[in-house]
């Protein structure tokens, strides 16, 4: 799929992109939260 010859070295990739995705989803749903948070206290 991303033109490795052996299918492992593409799902290592494949594994590091859903963590990264994972963990910056995390992150944005903490800044979200803290931003809400802001407008109801208000």
């Amino acid at each position: 799929m991303l033109g490795h010859t052996k299918l492992q070295t593409t799902q290592i990739y494949a594994r590091i992109t859903d963590n990264k995705i994972s963990n910056d989803m995390n992150k944005l749903a903490g800044k979200l939260n803290g931003i809400e948070n802001m407008y109801e206290s208000n």
